[in-house]
């Protein structure tokens, strides 16, 4: 892609109903964040530019964000993560999970407590193409790995702890095991912030005492609260 295709494509993002700002893509295509935000709009249903949106974003998969700046790191995060998920809606598990890699590998190298990545979901992310690559067991080492060394930490609210259980609870769904499901998605609930309104709701679905666990794990995610409006410690 060069600048005048770079150009032309941001005109049509501005003149959609998303109407993001033109200041996202001030500084054009050499500016690396410009051409992530650009990829992100380009994905976008509305306007499905798919290719151009991965040819963008693969265009800042080897930049190094200011490690001094927790938005920039998020900023290249977000942007290895939406490439993995456009990978993955292609079933290409392999470059998905080299993608989502990345963007652990970024994330984690920094103590920030970030504004809109969580950690432990990018993991989660890494683990369910581990399992559509058939290398389940390889996840389910990753993550109770993590559970011991997060369960006994004094932190309330843990997103390891949430997707991890809650990936124990999607393989134990798949063996058809309803109990052991619901147990995990219990342990899961536990690092996450309820409040009353959401807790009978939760109660409602768990209550359900048909065997169809998938259809009762689907009903708890939606009775969940949204993990992206919450506050975690981790």
């Amino acid at each position: 892609m060069d600048k005048e295709e770079f150009a032309k494509l941001v005109d049509i993002v501005l003149a959609t109903s998303a109407n993001p700002p033109a200041e996202l893509f001030a500084k054009g295509y050499d500016d690396w964040h410009c051409r992530a935000r650009l990829a992100h709009f380009l994905s976008m249903p509305e306007i499905n530019k798919l290719p151009q949106a991965k040819e963008l974003f693969i265009s800042v998969k080897d930049v190094e964000p200011d490690e001094a700046d927790s938005q920039d790191i998020e900023e290249k995060v977000y942007a290895m993560q939406h490439l993995s998920q456009l990978e993955k809606d292609e079933e290409d598990y392999e470059n998905a999970l080299n993608h989502i890699n990345l963007a652990i590998e970024a994330a984690e190298s920094y103590d920030f407590l970030y504004k809109y990545i969580l950690r432990g979901e990018l993991w989660a992310e890494r683990w369910n193409l581990l399992h559509l690559l058939n290398q389940t067991e390889v996840a389910e080492a990753e993550v109770n790995e993590r559970i011991e060394v997060f369960e006994d930490i004094p932190i309330e609210h843990n997103s390891y702890l949430y997707y991890g259980y809650r990936f124990k609870a999607q393989l134990a769904a798949e063996k058809g095991v309803a109990l052991i499901a619901k147990d995990y998605m219990h342990m899961a609930l536990k690092s996450m912030e309820i409040t009353t309104e959401y807790k009978e709701k939760l109660d409602k679905a768990f209550a359900a005492e048909h065997e169809n666990i998938s259809w009762i794990l689907a009903e708890i995610d939606k009775a969940t609260p949204n993990p992206d409006n919450l506050h975690w410690d981790i």
